[in-house]
């Protein structure tokens, strides 16, 4: 086999090895976020696997965005198949069909927490992704708009707006109640 070819491919190897090592546990986490923990695990697996395969368009600076606008796309076709099996199923089985409940399934249901909650059910989907970018995942504009794809001032406009249609959803809630990353994460929200 030709040397270079070994080189380059111990370099992919390394650069592999490194992304993993350094993004596995966050990966893990939007995932977990997002669908139940054992799909989630299938899921980070899966947008890695992706990752490797495109590993020549890695940035390293933009690294967490870039796997977790994979991630996206991961879980947007695990749901649109989950969808379709359901569909399937309802057919196959007689029953009518009906809308499958939102497979999105939320870790943090604390009873504190139940108005921001219901606040984010009420967005449109690319409003909810945007805002649990920014907020759970601490991404900044730049690397959101990694994540979506999308130009840095088209994600913080689209941030922007998604925040003002949140912030008209939550003008009930006790002007004292705080809702921190940290908090939502582990389940509690003061």
């Amino acid at each position: 086999m030709d040397s270079s070819r070994q080189t380059g491919t111990a370099g992919i190897d390394s650069r592999f090895t490194a992304l993993f090592r350094n993004h596995y546990d966050e990966v893990l986490g939007y995932c977990v976020r997002r669908t139940t923990h054992a799909d989630a695990q299938d899921c980070a697996s899966e947008v890695f696997v992706v990752a490797w395969r495109r590993i020549d368009e890695l940035q390293w600076d933009t690294a967490r965005p870039w796997l977790y606008g994979i991630a996206r796309g991961v879980l947007a076709n695990r749901r649109r198949s989950a969808d379709r099996q359901i569909r399937l199923s309802r057919k196959v089985s007689g029953l009518a069909q009906g809308t499958a409940e939102d497979p999105n399934v939320i870790v943090v249901r604390a009873e504190q927490d139940a108005e921001v909650m219901d606040a984010l059910s009420k967005l449109k989907d690319s409003d909810r992704e945007i805002l649990i970018l920014s907020t759970w995942e601490e991404l900044t504009s730049p690397e959101i708009a990694v994540a979506l794809n999308i130009s840095t001032s088209a994600a913080e406009q689209r941030l922007h707006r998604a925040k003002q249609r949140f912030a008209r959803h939550l003008k009930d809630i006790p002007q004292d109640a705080q809702f921190t990353p940290r908090a939502v994460k582990e389940g509690g929200g003061r």
